[in-house]
């Protein structure tokens, strides 16, 4: 076979594999910024402060909540997430389908952070993220309906707090419906959330 003839077999084999994979092979997905679970579940009974006063199951009816963990000596982590919480209000507020949405910021270190100086503190980010803490027990009911982790190892030589970073997503009926991550993709999060909601 001349090499006139073996390149022309090669690029005819190579247009021949290629239209065979364009074919068979799946289309990516579009990566969706939020993971919506397959059987939302309902959540614990809790009650834990805010500077409102009592924040129960109750406190969840008839809107959607995004609710952080995190607690106010937070280096940078917390800061970040709360500041994209503020970022999310703010988009959802101009959204012309705007739906009712709140949002909570649960601290895990009671020890250290009282209702007062949450929302204090809340203030710097957005006026409409409510503070909430409770005692050990109580975040850790609340936490575990939502599949969050946190640990206080409180001692004198190393205090540390450690907790999952992820925003969950609690339905009207107080049902817990989804999550997301802090390096969300803004405009992709909108689509997400307004699709779910329509």
């Amino acid at each position: 076979m001349n090499s006139t003839k073996r390149v022309f077999l090669l690029l005819s084999l190579s247009i021949t594999l290629g239209a065979t994979l364009a074919i068979i092979a799946p289309e990516p997905k579009t990566q969706q910024a939020i993971e919506w679970l397959d059987n939302p579940r309902s959540l614990a009974s809790f009650s834990l402060e805010s500077e409102a006063g009592e924040f129960t199951n109750q406190s969840l009816m008839g809107h959607w909540t995004i609710v952080l963990f995190g607690f106010l000596h937070c280096p940078d982590i917390c800061p970040t997430s709360l500041a994209q919480l503020s970022r999310l209000s703010a988009a959802l507020t101009e959204n012309p389908g705007k739906h009712d949405v709140t949002f909570v910021f649960v601290s895990v270190d009671p020890g250290r952070d009282s209702v007062a100086e949450l929302s204090q503190y809340l203030q710097y980010f957005d006026a409409s993220i409510y503070g909430v803490t409770g005692n050990e027990a109580q975040l850790t009911r609340f936490a575990n309906s939502l599949g969050i982790r946190f640990e206080v190892s409180a001692n004198k030589e190393d205090y540390s707090v450690a907790h999952s970073i992820k925003f969950s997503i609690i339905d009207p009926e107080g049902v817990f419906r989804g999550r997301f991550s802090p390096d969300f993709d803004m405009p992709s999060l909108m689509r997400d959330f307004a699709a779910k909601l329509n």
